[in-house]
């Protein structure tokens, strides 16, 4: 899993460096470095929600126990 969290920090961190080149070149009118940031900040956003879920998963618990007795025994 370590593989996959180390990818997706690589990629924030590209994603981050390309929304500060589009924050710093002057030449782009404020409304077009909206537009083209909002995809660019999505992403962010999915990879973020991504790496907090792989975080969960890595940090849960797994018991070895029948799902199916539970629900009987309820």
């Amino acid at each position: 899993m370590e593989k996959i969290l180390n990818c997706i920090d690589n990629y924030i961190k590209d994603l981050e460096c390309n929304i500060m080149d589009i924050v710093n070149d002057q030449s782009i009118p404020l409304t077009e470095k909206n537009r083209v940031m909002e995809p660019i900040a999505d992403q962010k956003k999915v990879l973020v929600y991504t790496k907090e879920a792989l975080l969960s998963i890595k940090s849960k618990k797994y018991e070895a126990k029948c799902g199916m007795m539970n629900q009987r025994n309820s």
